[in-house]
């Protein structure tokens, strides 16, 4: 074999090396969400009730999101993929709201984040939305 040919060879049989690590690579995807803080600014389209505490959600680094939903604080994992975005069961605290007015928004902000399928940052908000892609949730970052 020549000399010439030999490294042209070997260069070669790197590329593919490379070409077939690359394919067979995982492929990272970020969360734009994680370690993000938020305050409800909107629930199936109503302004929310103010209370001493804004409603939020919280992003962990990991795969836990929780926050305040008026009269108590809860909190489970989460799933986010590109615009997907999945709640598992969410655990709170039973405080009581005195206003029936906050239950009532309680109960509501708890069955929009259930209904949670995806998500969109849009103008510095994040949008949560169903099945049927109608924004159930509206934030602003904090």
């Amino acid at each position: 074999m020549s000399m010439l040919r030999q490294p042209m060879l070997i260069a070669g049989a790197l590329v593919i090396v490379l070409a077939i690590s690359a394919a067979c690579s995982p492929t990272i995807v970020r969360n734009p969400l994680a370690g993000t803080q938020w305050r409800l600014i909107e629930l199936d389209g109503r302004a929310p009730i103010p209370t001493g505490e804004p409603l939020t959600l919280r992003f962990d680094q990991g795969d836990q999101a929780g926050g305040n939903s008026g009269c108590n604080l809860y909190g489970g994992s989460y799933r986010a993929t590109n615009t997907a975005l999945t709640f598992g069961a969410l655990a709170s605290t039973q405080r009581a709201c005195l206003d029936p007015a906050l239950n009532d928004q309680e109960t509501a902000f708890y069955q929009a984040l259930g209904a949670v399928v995806s998500y969109e940052l849009v103008g510095g908000q994040l949008v949560l939305k169903d099945a049927a892609s109608a924004a159930r949730l509206r934030f602003v970052q904090v």
